[in-house]
């Protein structure tokens, strides 16, 4: 006779054997269930087993809770430590703002902070720092001690982002983990998700996006129930979100829906009193971290404050860095620094040299660089130096970074 197993293994017979109560989780081959059988035995005056009372329950539901409820766990844990991260670099030193337009763009979003059911939208361009921004938001808020979630919109392939943002059921897609997956708004539940380059989302994405922030609700890709959210969301980008309304390349509902208190992050060159403190400060974190005791000269400040910063701050840090480990000694000197910021002390090359004569397109070039140049150091901004060039900001930036690109592309 063909025995067909059908549970992985035996409360009852346990129960027997050892003439006590058995709790046993065993799964069902069958129904494809996870039981927790109880097996109770009833004795006879002699003590043998008459028979044995066998409570079976099913459990696969109370395990999924279990295990939501552990990586829940896992990831307040984690988001704890990152907050707890956080609190270190978001200290006196790290968040520099010597000048009046970073200082109030700082306590701006200390008091915002407490709001925290208001959307904040950062503004600023690429290593202004609209991350560290939103951190110490969530840092100076009631919910800094829930998940914080941090999501580049544009890092996300386009056919993957409503799943990665809303989760998705098991069996969703080809190729869907069979267990489901819960979206990064559903992790940030009950805290705050940061949406960097809000600017990147595709069309398509906005309209549910939109959604999700009215209903307060999301549905994964393949669902059929609403989950309830109560997130706060901070969004960001470099890019100019009222000329994209007006182009049709982002909806006008979500702009305003999105913009209910907005930050706008001045870039380095218009905030030059911040200049000397983050040098200092990098100088310190990086001679930290190399075991160096590197310093810069002050005639070389000059370089630095005259330099345009089309990178912003993260240029910064990454220019100190460089010095520090490519400069010979301990002295940080104007001849050590790359060519750029020699060209920015008002050293600039001639038009032309001797009985050079030089193509009519370079020159027009190199007359432009040298008059955008004079312009930065006498007004003091590059928002200044356009108004009194008579062109748009975004201009002299772009022209700065082409004459750049094309004399280190010079051998």
């Amino acid at each position: 006779m063909r025995v067909t197993k059908v549970f992985s293994n035996s409360a009852i017979l346990e129960a027997i054997e050892q003439k006590r109560q058995i709790s046993r989780a065993s799964y069902n081959y069958h129904t494809k269930l996870t039981v927790l059988a109880t097996a109770t035995p009833v004795f006879h005056e002699d003590g043998s087993v008459k028979y044995v009372f066998n409570n079976v329950r099913d459990i696969t539901a109370l395990n999924r809770v279990q295990r939501s409820l552990r990586d829940k766990e896992a990831l307040i844990q984690l988001q704890n430590q990152q907050l707890e991260n956080m609190k270190m670099r978001l200290g006196i030193s790290a968040v520099i703002a010597t000048s009046k337009a970073f200082t109030e763009v700082v306590e701006l979003a200390q008091r915002i902070a407490v709001f925290d059911g208001a959307t904040v939208l950062i503004l600023g361009e690429s290593g202004t720092g609209k991350e560290i921004i939103s951190e110490l938001i969530v840092n100076n808020s009631p919910r800094k001690s829930a998940p914080f979630i941090q999501v580049n919109c544009g890092a996300i392939p386009e056919n993957l982002v409503e799943s990665e943002l809303f989760g998705y059921e098991k069996g969703a897609f080809t190729g869907a983990d069979n267990r489901g997956h819960q979206g990064l708004f559903e992790m940030a539940n009950g805290g705050t998700i940061f949406l960097d380059e809000i600017g990147d989302l595709p069309l398509h994405m906005q309209v549910k996006l939109l959604r999700v922030l009215q209903q307060k609700q999301v549905m994964r890709v393949g669902g059929s129930h609403m989950i309830d959210l109560d997130v706060r969301v901070i969004a960001a980008t470099n890019k100019n979100l009222e000329e994209m309304v007006q182009a049709g390349t982002f909806r006008e509902d979500l702009y305003y829906r999105l913009n209910v208190v907005s930050l706008v992050i001045p870039p380095l060159r218009e905030r030059k009193e911040d200049i000397v403190p983050l040098i200092n400060h990098f100088l310190l974190v990086v001679n930290q971290k190399y075991h160096t005791q590197k310093s810069i000269l002050y005639d070389t400040i000059d370089a630095f404050e005259n330099y345009s910063w089309p990178g912003n701050v993260r240029e910064l840090e990454n220019i100190i860095e460089n010095l520090v480990i490519t400069t010979p000694g301990d002295i940080i000197k104007l001849e050590n620094l790359p060519e750029k910021f020699r060209r920015s002390t008002g050293a600039s090359e001639p038009i032309s040299s001797g009985d050079e004569i030089l193509p009519l397109k370079k020159t027009v070039e190199k007359a432009e660089y040298q008059a955008i140049n004079r312009a930065i150091q006498q007004c003091g901004s590059v928002r200044k130096a356009a108004g009194a060039l008579g062109v748009d900001p975004s201009t002299i930036v772009r022209k700065l970074q082409s004459y750049k690109e094309k004399t280190e592309e010079t051998p």
